[in-house]
């Protein structure tokens, strides 16, 4: 009986001091930002990763991963996670910024598609706001619009109705501008997947077969939208619009 009570005794106390030594998220990122402060920069990579692990997703954490990886030179894994924290922050100065640094560092020059003042102007305004954030914001309106609408039912002031109507309809008419702002956005991140390349060359043929012409080649760290999938292959379309087939490439998706 002595030797199962030890065994157990053993046992709990192990499992104690497992918990105790278990760090959380917020103590990874913090161990992160002092190794990347001491410019430590491998064990800054091993403590975010392991934030990520344990469930922290912030523009803050992809930023610094972004960040520590520049440092290193490693290409695609910069872009990589500023892509990531620009998903979650689109309007971040230092995230738009450093992305440019970072892009710098790519072997290839990818001059965009030129877009239409309706499309810039849906860019940018679907750009403020993350999805999750648009979503709230119509809930918020909504809510704001059953609110004043029930407080002009109830009054019985012919100038407080009034008022009332006028803010219950301005905030009916925002709320369902930002519903379709958040179905928009969301259409977007379903039907479009982009993604990094992080081979360091990769050939992109016009057809999805190896016999056909190569179209043109990328380098590691180009971002690429992946259009469709047929057995081994994927089709793709870089920013100047131009297409192809690739195959044994090392896409890691956004």
């Amino acid at each position: 009986m002595r030797l199962n009570f030890t065994f157990f005794g053993m046992l709990l106390l192990g499992l104690g001091l497992y918990q105790g030594n278990a760090q959380t998220a917020e103590e990874w990122f913090q161990k992160g930002n002092t190794a990347y402060t001491n410019a430590a920069y491998k064990q800054a990579v091993e403590a975010y990763l392991k934030s990520l692990e344990e469930g922290e997703h912030s523009a803050a954490l992809y930023y610094n991963l972004g960040s520590v990886y520049y440092r290193m030179n490693a290409v695609a894994e910069s872009i990589y996670y500023f892509e990531k924290g620009l998903a979650l922050a689109p309007d971040d100065p230092d995230l738009n910024n450093n992305i440019l640094f970072a892009k710098n560092m790519t072997v290839d020059a990818i001059e965009e598609l030129p877009q239409t003042q309706v499309a810039q102007f849906q860019s940018k305004f679907l750009s403020v706001l993350s999805l999750q954030h648009w979503t709230w914001l119509s809930l918020l309106l909504f809510w704001l619009f059953a609110l004043f609408m029930t407080g002009y039912l109830w009054f019985q002031s012919s100038r407080v109705k009034k008022q009332l109507f006028v803010s219950a309809l301005l905030f009916g008419t925002l709320g369902i501008a930002a519903y379709f702002a958040a179905n928009t956005k969301n259409s977007q991140l379903q039907s479009e997947q982009y993604g990094i390349v992080f081979s360091e060359r990769i050939e992109v043929n016009n057809e999805p077969n190896r016999r056909s012409e190569i179209q043109f080649t990328l380098h590691e760290g180009t971002k690429v939208q992946i259009l469709e999938q047929f057995q081994e292959w994927q089709k793709i379309r870089i920013a100047n619009g131009a297409e192809g087939w690739v195959s044994d490439a090392n896409i890691r998706s956004l």
